[in-house]
């Protein structure tokens, strides 16, 4: 994953520290630097101190937060992780930014512990690979015109696969009962909300997998599984393999299609 970082020393020192062997991080210290950072290269995650300036500006001005608040308008599909101080200069900065895109706030000193960085980093890697099959899903969805509410919770699954935990929780959030959320969904040639619950479950193991510190456990607890059992059992049906084998030899560019296959149905089978 790739990701970029406005941020004193002592914090973007905090971030390196936690960031996975396969993860890149590039610093900026100027908004015109960050900028050019996010017009450059595929930026998956923004980390920034909305209230800090480098050394050679000595006082903040009413233009850096103009710039920062476009530029988080202008790459609104980049997640974005505000890492402060509690200080009223910084709540005074962060909040014209928090209609502009940021997603999560970390305050330092308060609930910026190793386990929280990390899981927020992992968050926006798996949501990554969830935007990925969203981005077969949702035309498919639009093309038969299913309601807005159908789309907004499917897209809400993947996106935050933790938050339904059952099938009829998703049907609710569609605003609709199993069998029509069901029906919905086949008619835009795609399998039925179980399995999609699944494989959005599926995809953001694969992600949490790849940090070597996260225990399979550890994953199924934040999936919402009571144990690692279930998770293991739906790895396996979603893809034939262990968590193991899923960790070790499968990318993010061969889980795409794996999943796919299972979540796409043949033509034949929408009838």
């Amino acid at each position: 994953m790739h990701v970029a970082a406005r941020l004193p020393s002592d914090l973007l020192a905090r971030i390196r520290s936690v960031l996975s062997p396969s993860d890149q991080l590039l610093a900026a210290s100027e908004w015109a630097d960050l900028a050019e950072l996010l017009r450059s290269h595929a930026i998956d995650l923004l980390i920034i101190d909305p209230a800090w300036n480098p050394p050679t500006v000595m006082v903040a001005s009413a233009v850096d937060s103009l710039i920062a608040k476009r530029l988080l308008t202008e790459f609104r599909g980049v997640s974005v992780i505000a890492y402060t101080a509690y200080t009223r200069e910084a709540m005074r900065a962060l909040l014209p930014l928090a209609r502009s895109g940021v997603h999560h706030v970390v305050l330092r000193g308060f609930d910026d512990t190793r386990d929280r960085l990390r899981d927020l980093i992992d968050q926006a890697g798996a949501r990554i690979l969830g935007q990925r099959l969203l981005a077969v899903i949702a035309p498919l969805l639009e093309g038969v015109d299913a309601p807005a509410e159908v789309v907004d919770a499917i897209t809400k699954l993947f996106h935050s696969p933790q938050t339904f935990r059952t099938v009829a929780q998703l049907a609710a959030a569609a605003g609709r009962q199993r069998g029509m959320l069901d029906r919905w969904l086949r008619r835009a040639g795609l399998a039925p909300a179980k399995v999609l619950i699944v494989a959005s479950r599926v995809a953001w193991a694969h992600h949490y997998a790849q940090s070597p510190g996260n225990r399979l456990k550890v994953l199924a607890l934040r999936l919402g599984y009571p144990d690692a059992l279930p998770l293991s059992r739906h790895v396996k049906w979603m893809t034939g393999m262990t968590p193991t084998t899923l960790r070790r030899v499968v990318s993010p560019d061969d889980l795409v299609p794996v999943l796919l296959r299972r979540i796409v149905l043949k033509a034949e089978a929408r009838c």
